[in-house]
Order: structure tokens, then sequence, then C-alpha cells
């Protein structure tokens, strides 16, 4: 476990600067923001560089000491539930939030990895993007990414890096949108390109994976390529992956 969890922290650090480019590059307003879910904080250091005042959450206490030891002096980095963020209402001027929400309301398990849902899974799942929200403020959005439910393979999670996982659709462990959907309680939610989201550094590992990712990568471009609200579409039921962008605020009515 402990050669996991280093081979996984080599890719988030490796991936951290990346990441942060392709959302800086989707449009977010204002200086002041979140990242919930941040792991060791590789991102939250990333956004800092750019000039944002970003603040990073973490419901782990070794997250924490891996800030603090890398990082001594700069504590933009709290310990916390993402049920229940320390902060106040409309808060922060952007909120991010990626490959988290899946983790609410399962009990996963290694060797072999399985998971299974928690009484009430839906119900935390809808609390987390609700306090998601919460301190988010009007003008702002929360951008939350994660691999789809709908998708029947998830490379992300497993024993090994770069492992796949075959599951029913829907998933039991990742989100799709319209779970999502649901969760925003009638906000507005947009479906944003991948664009230069996914690099397959994990799946990389594998031979297949090296085989594999030409022809993804041109099926994901074709999927971007499409009109935004057909894309959307033909996204949520053969995308992996998805980002998704929701509204504090409620969506528009619908046009009679």
């Amino acid at each position: 476990m402990g050669h996991l969890l280093e081979q996984a922290e080599a890719l988030e650090r490796s991936a951290a600067d990346e990441r942060v480019a392709y959302f800086d590059a989707t449009g977010l307003d204002g200086t002041l923001l979140l990242d919930v879910g941040c792991g060791n904080g590789y991102s939250v250091a990333a956004w800092r560089r750019r000039g944002r005042r970003a603040v990073g959450v973490d419901s782990s206490l070794y997250r924490l000491s891996r800030w603090v030891s890398e990082h001594p002096g700069e504590r933009p980095f709290v310990a916390a539930d993402a049920l229940a963020l320390p902060f106040r209402s409309s808060r922060f001027d952007q909120v991010l939030s990626s490959g988290m929400l899946e983790h609410i309301g399962v009990v996963e398990e290694p060797g072999p990895y399985r998971v299974a849902a928690l009484p009430g899974k839906e119900r935390l799942r809808a609390a987390a993007v609700a306090e998601l929200l919460r301190v988010t403020a009007p003008t702002g959005r929360v951008t939350l990414d994660f691999p789809n439910g709908w998708f029947p393979v998830d490379f992300w999670h497993g024993d090994r890096i770069g492992a796949f996982r075959l599951h029913p659709v829907p998933d039991v462990l990742n989100p799709s949108l319209r779970e999502l959907r649901r969760y925003a309680s009638g906000r507005a939610v947009e479906v944003l390109p991948l664009g230069t989201r996914l690099r397959f550094r994990q799946v990389s590992q594998r031979w297949w994976g090296r085989l594999l990712a030409g022809p993804v990568r041109l099926f994901l471009a074709l999927l971007d390529a499409l009109p935004r609200t057909l894309a959307a579409r033909a996204s949520a039921v053969a995308s992996p992956f998805l980002v998704v962008r929701v509204s504090p605020g409620p969506a528009a009515p619908a046009r009679p």
C-alpha cells in the first residue's frame, strides 16, 4: 500500500500544473478560490503561483501534514469534511472539487478493490454539493470532475495504478450527469469540454493503456467538437470522464 501511495502522489504532483492550467482556461472569475478534496495541495500551490488566493480542504490529517512539511510558514490548507466546510456562506469566488464526489457515501476496500454504497449515499452526496454551493459567491461557480458512472469502465480506481474496473451502469461509485443534476437541486449544470483535462497518465502505466490512448484522445476530441448541447448529451453516456460546472442560482426556466 505504501508503494501505491507513493505512485499516486507522484502522479498527483506531476499533474497539478496541467490540471490548474485546464481549469484556468475555462474562465474562472475572481481571485479567492477553494479546492475541496485537494489531496496534498499540489494544485493549491499551483493556483497560488498563478496569483490566485487559493485555499485547500481535505479530510485527511496525513494530507495536511504533507502540506505543512513541504510549505513551512504557509497554511492555506484546512483539514475538514466536505459536508461541513468551516467557511461562511458565499465566501469564495470559485469552488473546485476534483475526483472527490465519488468517494462520498461509499465504502472502498482493497485487495481486490471493491466498493459498496452506504445507507443514504444519495443524501450525503447531495449535501456535499449543497455545501460547495453554499460557500460559493452568487457570481461564482462550482466546478467538479469525476469518472462517469454511465461509462462501463472505470480507469481511476483499483488496487494498482493504471488498473481498470468493469462495473454495472449506473455505477455505485462514480456519479453520472443525471445524478449530479439531482444533487444540484434545480441549479444550472453545464458540461465542459474535456480538452486537455485527461493526460492518460495512469493507464499509460500499462501496455494496453498506451495502445488505447491515441484512439480515445481522438474520440474525446470528436465529442468536444460537437455543438455544446449535443456534446453534453453524448458525453453523459459516452465519455469516461466528466467536468461539470454548477451555478449557485436556479436554472433558467424552460422556454414554452
